[in-house]
């Protein structure tokens, strides 16, 4: 990402148009993601993903593009009581994160090569969790545009080695999303 896309989420961070509240789908998998151990929340803006997975007890890693939406993101798990680690990364430039994780989370953020590093930084037994906009989208909407946008089940087939628990493309509201849980294998 360019210092131009730093600065276009910083804005929009700004201007508190950002979704809010927990990730609602993920309460229905609740006895199967990790409760306790390490979770990087990629791409996390303003830390609700972030948050969720504090409150459940992981020690959570928030990386963003965005220094804005990383303070928000600092300031909304203090007044929920919980602590999260932030570090503003650009994905495209940066190394990614050492793991291994207990859980990686990605909302919202496509790079097509980083789902398969993200898989494989994920601890046995735990898990990636995904949600994207997909293609289908662009029948309602004009943005995101595609370069943002999965394939049909381009997540599915990004997880290799891992076990899906969950994968369903649909409409939701006003979007066509994909949403996966998949786990790595117990070695």
């Amino acid at each position: 990402m360019s210092k131009a896309d730093r600065e276009k989420w910083d804005a929009r961070y700004r201007t508190g148009d950002y979704p809010k509240g927990d990730p609602a789908w993920l309460q229905h998998f609740e006895d199967e993601l990790p409760s306790s151990g390490r979770a990087l929340d990629v791409a996390s803006g303003s830390g609700r993903v972030s948050i969720y997975l504090a409150r459940r007890g992981l020690e959570v890693l928030a990386i963003d593009i965005s220094p804005v939406g990383l303070a928000l993101a600092r300031e909304a798990a203090a007044d929920e009581g919980v602590r999260i680690e932030t570090r503003a990364m650009d994905l495209e430039r940066e190394p990614f994160p050492e793991g291994p994780f207990d859980l990686v989370a990605c909302f919202h953020y496509r790079q097509r090569a980083l789902f398969p590093i993200m898989a494989s930084n994920v601890a046995p037994g735990g898990c990636v969790v995904a949600e994207l906009a997909t293609v289908k989208n662009l029948e309602r909407q004009q943005k995101p545009s595609r370069r943002w946008l999965a394939e049909p089940n381009e997540l599915l087939e990004s997880c290799g080695g891992l076990e899906v628990l969950y994968y369903r493309e649909a409409w939701v509201a006003d979007r066509h999303l994909a949403r996966l849980i998949a786990r790595r294998p117990d070695e």
